[in-house]
């Protein structure tokens, strides 16, 4: 087999001469390779940069009625987490708008699924991985509003209320043939209960749309 070098050093100690050839060929090759690898790690730090520009975040909550502002970076880890919790909620009830023939029970199981799936990206990020890199501590305050904020006041207001008086009323032998729909509206705080579903509702909604902001990474300055 042929032998192919870079470089092909000669010396001959009794006549005291060397020779040296370079094979030009190879030697250009090296030198195409060397300036493409350094093309594309410049091209993957111009790139990662890009996804670790700060969205800025508006929310406003009902409790306290102050505007939350929330400066999430875009690393790959927080567009992740951004983007799973975005699917469950356009893929369920949570986000989407609530009319008077919704069922309260699947609404109430969405939000349930959606808070569960939030607490669980929240155990995701343990304490040494914040301790390394912070870059997470808006994503984390933005996630944890949302549960405290948005989903547990309504739900610890009315949820168990309303789901002992609904599996009461469906045994009832006069709602056997009504609807769930006709069932839930005979609930004597279903007004008060359903504007205020309402009312999460539009910030789930909004909150998805924020989602999407750090996902594809589009800056809005308002809410």
């Amino acid at each position: 087999m042929n032998e192919i070098n870079i470089i092909d050093f000669k010396f001959n100690l009794c006549e005291g001469t060397f020779s040296l050839i370079l094979n030009i060929w190879i030697l250009l090759i090296g030198i195409a390779l060397f300036f493409l690898i350094r093309f594309l790690i410049k091209r993957y730090i111009k790139s990662n940069n890009v996804h670790n520009e700060v969205v800025s975040i508006k929310l406003k909550y009902k409790i306290g009625g102050a505007e939350v502002e929330y400066a999430i970076n875009r690393n790959y880890q927080n567009i992740e987490i951004a983007h799973r919790i975005y699917i469950e909620m356009i893929t369920r009830k949570a986000a989407l708008p609530i009319e008077n023939n919704d069922v309260i029970v699947e609404v109430y199981n969405s939000w349930y699924s959606l808070f569960q799936i939030t607490r669980d990206e929240l155990k995701k990020l343990t304490g040494v991985m914040l301790l390394e890199n912070n870059e997470s501590k808006d994503l984390i305050k933005l996630l944890t509003d949302i549960l405290n904020e948005g989903l547990r006041p309504h739900l610890t207001e009315y949820q168990a209320k309303f789901r002992k008086w609904y599996n009461e009323a469906l045994e009832l032998e006069e709602n056997k043939r009504k609807t769930p729909q006709d069932i839930q509206a005979q609930y004597d705080k279903y007004q008060e209960l359903f504007d205020s579903m309402k009312y999460v509702n539009s910030l789930l909604s909004d909150y998805k749309d924020k989602l999407s902001d750090i996902i594809n990474g589009k800056k809005k300055n308002g809410a």
